[in-house]
């Protein structure tokens, strides 16, 4: 289909692989990603109102996951690392949000519940914008299975957020573990466990070097001027 253009772009180094393993010339292929947009900030009074509206205790940490509820994206297994948690991590309960909508969304509930976590967890819904939720989120997690790029990290690097991710082959190009974020192996609930533990535990000063590294990231790699600068290069 696209062997009449004079360049084909690629928004991740996997996609780029397909097209020359497909027959395109190497040297006419490239990688440019997806820019974010600047975040939406909220008000110390927004987050306050939503932790009253989804009754969050103020001193529960807040974890975060957002997507299509369908089974590549691994909420079944978030939340069966969930399960493993212990109801306190450093003398603190904690909480999971969960924002998105999907044809298993009455299924991962029923799991939720088997799994005892009716009060742990918070279905969100659709929400559009997210901004403020991750405005109140200590730790962004992102269970998928199959995530090609990984828009969500990048996002939650936007906000500043310690993430927490499974090595996917997006994650993998994106996030440096153990400086911009912790990697679990995919499907290994135990694994994903341990990592939001160990995010939890780690100081403010630790958790706040991995959201601020993430941020850097972001700015250099996949901020507006800088995807732009680079299709004003390759042009």
């Amino acid at each position: 289909y696209y062997r009449h253009a004079h360049a084909w772009i690629g928004n991740t180094k996997a996609l780029c692989d397909y097209l020359v393993q497909s027959g395109l010339p190497a040297e006419r292929v490239f990688l440019i990603g997806n820019f974010v947009p600047d975040p939406v900030g909220a008000s110390p009074e927004q987050v306050e109102a939503l932790r009253a509206e989804w009754a969050l205790p103020k001193d529960a940490w807040t974890l975060f996951a957002l997507g299509r509820l369908i089974e590549k994206k691994g909420f079944h297994d978030l939340l069966k690392a969930a399960s493993l948690l212990p109801p306190e991590i450093n003398g603190r309960p904690w909480v999971l949000l969960i924002a998105g909508t999907g044809p298993l969304e009455a299924e991962l509930k029923a799991l939720a519940a088997q799994l005892q976590l009716g009060h742990r967890v918070r279905w969100l819904g659709w929400q559009d914008p997210p901004d403020a939720f991750y405005a109140l989120t200590d730790v962004f997690v992102c269970p998928s299975r199959d995530e090609p790029l990984g828009n969500v990290i990048l996002e939650a690097w936007n906000h500043g957020l310690p993430v927490v991710s499974t090595r996917t082959a997006g994650a993998t190009e994106l996030i440096e573990d153990g400086r911009t974020g912790l990697l679990s192996p995919i499907q290994a609930p135990q694994d994903l466990a341990g990592c939001i533990q160990d995010m939890l535990t780690a100081t403010p000063v630790q958790r706040a070097e991995f959201g601020e590294a993430g941020r850097q990231y972001l700015q250099a790699n996949f901020s507006k001027q800088a995807i732009l600068n680079a299709y004003l290069s390759l042009y």
